[in-house]
């Protein structure tokens, strides 16, 4: 019988020790009350979520009580489809008065824009605007739904960028410049100078053909047609009445007859005056300074006007239009007293016959 108590004390030390194996540890407790209080937060969700539906179709039976469904604008890309937020559209009722401010005009803030809570039903006419795009067609519709969903459709903008120049001397011009589209309609009208050489205009990728055309004093009238944008090298004026010009940036390698790859451009502004005067023959003067002998000089002359003459000839230019003739050092401009008079008396230069 004494031993009893002790076997109740142990029974009772292994009872304790069971209960504080299944206490929960400190970040367990921490988890169970991060759980419970989700499940909280998603029946406070679920609640807010039920409450805003009952809401919207509350507010959804007073619009069609009303006659005010709502309108959403979806806005792209013509040219290939693809949405465009933050179009500016404008809707106007289609019997407003003329000055009458639009219902609508605001940009949209998405890919599906809704642009009015409460539209009234009727008649509208629509349309949007993006910067770097074409103003869309305007659009008739009629807003009747419940929900309403509106598609307009914007093209992006081709900006050409062209000079106005003279094709001898590549130096601007004052001309009078106007393009017109396929249908004969005026796209720009402007004048160029020597301030507003570079010039502008929008084009539009739908349109097949542009045609260009530019009138100066003392040139003939320049007339073009653009079929593609990107080879459309300008407007270049040519002059009536001249009787001779230097060929400007022509180089040739030095003391030699050699013409270096970078006269290209000016070799295609005199092959392009060729072409433009199909009657016209030139002859072709070479200029040197005076280093080196007379007899060499005269040479290096000749044998460089033989050198511009093949050149215009490799591009089709008929041999028997053309003449040459090397002067040599006899013609200076100006002194040869510098570097720079002495590059100025290396010339070649075209005279009309």
């Amino acid at each position: 019988m004494k031993r009893l108590p002790l076997i109740l004390l142990v029974l009772l030390s292994l009872l304790i020790g069971d209960a504080s194996a299944y206490a929960l540890t400190p970040a367990q407790k921490r988890a169970k009350a991060r759980e419970k209080m989700e499940r909280k937060r998603e029946a406070k969700k679920r609640k807010a979520e039920k409450k805003r539906a009952a809401k919207a179709k509350a507010a959804k039976r007073e619009r069609i009580k009303a006659g005010k469904p709502l309108l959403y604008v979806y806005s792209y890309n013509l040219k290939t489809g693809e949405p465009l937020p933050a179009t500016h559209v404008t809707l106007q009722d289609v019997n407003a008065r003329p000055n009458k401010k639009p219902k609508i005009n605001k940009p949209t803030d998405n890919k599906r824009a809704r642009v009015s809570k409460g539209l009234p039903e009727g008649q509208y006419w629509a349309v949007a605007a993006k910067t770097g795009y074409f103003t869309s067609d305007t659009v008739l519709f009629r807003h009747r739904e419940d929900e309403d969903t509106l598609k307009l459709a914007i093209y992006p903008e081709t900006r050409l960028t062209f000079t106005v120049t003279d094709s001898l001397t590549a130096r601007p011009v004052t001309a009078n410049v106007i393009v017109r589209n396929n249908e004969q309609r005026k796209v720009m009208q402007t004048t160029s100078d020597s301030m507003h050489n570079v010039l502008a205009v929008l084009l539009d990728d739908r349109v097949p053909f542009y045609t260009v055309e530019a009138t100066a004093v003392n040139y003939f009238p320049f007339r073009d047609t653009i079929f593609d944008p990107a080879q459309f090298d300008g407007v270049r004026m040519s002059p009536r009445e001249i009787k001779s010009f230097v060929l400007h940036n022509i180089y040739f390698a030095t003391g030699k007859t050699r013409i270096l790859e970078t006269s290209a451009p000016a070799l295609n502004e005199l092959y392009q005056f060729l072409l433009s005067r199909p009657a016209q023959r030139i002859r072709i003067v070479g200029h040197t300074d005076n280093i080196g002998s007379d007899r060499s000089n005269q040479v290096l002359s000749e044998g460089r006007c033989r050198e511009v003459k093949q050149a215009m000839i490799d591009r089709g230019i008929q041999p028997e239009r053309i003449d040459v003739e090397g002067r040599g050092e006899r013609d200076p401009i100006v002194p040869n007293d510098t570097e720079d008079h002495r590059q100025m008396n290396r010339r070649v230069e075209i005279v009309l016959q």
